[in-house]
């Protein structure tokens, strides 16, 4: 995954906000709705209605004001446009759309859709840019203009079909080195395929997997339960698991927390291993009471086992305290001392 960064000191707002007062009034109208600076975005059609004019003539006047926004901004802001395109070679020569922000804008504009959709603007009006249309397999895009959309397209289909065959997320490396011909193109434009792929999603671990994949991809509450404990791998309360739902911002549905205990409580991949403490199944954690746990641990071990090993064989199935699982131990007939700090099943047992 390619390192994170901005252009400091850069306001496309201020920058654009400036060279729309050299455009006519109709054409500031059009580019600005066009593009959505300082309102939302409109169609041609939408614009026509309001100016009374066709759309072939609104598409007239937007060419002509972004001509004009060229010369004042491409030709004015050469130092701005050079550090664009040199950030653009930095990530591999392609970004997606909707990551522009956080490649290319401070984080203090990051949030803001005027910054946003007026460096968008600029990537228009950059003639080393070229706009990738999305498509079924491919994001809203932009290339540095020698980039070939083509080879990108035909590197995620070697992938998806990869990642299909073994079942399983691979870093980018053992995808490239699947496909030896792939070694021929930078390490950084590899890296940014997937964020452009609607068939490929890239986990924090740097692994890439497939978008239809729950595992990587949650789309419901239950799988982003999974998501959550395998990524922490590790137990945790019901609260804290929705709290990590929710900051990792999955998509804009609200999770309350008496969802994700329902869903706990559901779904057999979880196990209550606590007092509103789950664990994924797999991880070889047990129901029961702590008494049934140690019987667990005990059961076939005619001659007993040490209270250290006992101890640590429960707390690999449970979350409970040491004192716990010693109380049990000197308090229940389920279990007899068979030595020094020894324990077996009981007869009774």
């Amino acid at each position: 995954m390619v390192t994170t960064m901005t252009i400091k000191n850069f306001s496309p707002y201020n920058i654009v906000k400036d060279a729309l007062t050299e455009l006519r009034d109709n054409e500031k109208k059009v580019v600005s709705g066009r593009f959505g600076i300082d309102t939302p975005r409109k169609t041609l059609s939408s614009i026509g209605k309001d100016l009374r004019l066709s759309r072939e003539r609104v598409r007239q006047i937007e060419k002509e004001g972004l001509a004009k926004l060229s010369e004042a901004i491409v030709e004015r802001q050469g130092g701005y446009i050079e550090r664009i395109i040199k950030l653009f070679e930095k990530y591999g020569g392609i970004t997606a759309t909707h990551k522009i922000p956080e490649k290319f804008l401070e984080a203090a504009y990051q949030g803001d859709p005027n910054q946003f959709n007026s460096m968008v603007l600029i990537f228009h009006l950059v003639p080393n840019l070229k706009k990738i249309k999305k498509t079924r397999e491919i994001e809203d895009s932009w290339m540095l203009a020698h980039i070939s959309r083509d080879d990108a397209v035909r590197i995620i289909d070697d992938w998806v079909g990869h990642l299909k065959k073994i079942k399983k997320p691979a870093t980018i490396e053992i995808l490239v080195d699947a496909h030896p011909h792939h070694q021929k193109y930078e390490m950084t434009f590899l890296s940014e395929l997937p964020s452009i792929s609607k068939k490929l999603i890239q986990t924090d671990s740097g692994h890439v997997g497939l978008s239809t994949w729950s595992e990587i991809n949650p789309r419901n509450v239950r799988d982003k339960i999974y998501y959550v404990l395998k990524k922490m791998n590790r137990p945790m309360h019901f609260e804290e698991i929705a709290k990590k739902i929710h900051e990792q911002k999955f998509d804009r549905k609200r999770v309350v927390k008496a969802t994700v205990h329902n869903e706990l409580i559901a779904d057999k991949r979880f196990i209550l291993v606590g007092r509103g403490i789950y664990a994924l199944r797999e991880w070889g954690y047990e129901m029961g009471t702590v008494a049934d746990v140690i019987k667990s641990v005990l059961d076939g071990n005619n001659e007993g086992l040490g209270v250290d090993e006992i101890i640590k064989e429960v707390l690999k199935r449970r979350v409970v305290k040491k004192n716990t699982i010693l109380i049990n131990l000197k308090t229940k007939s389920d279990f007899v001392r068979v030595g020094e700090d020894r324990y077996a099943l009981s007869t009774k047992s």
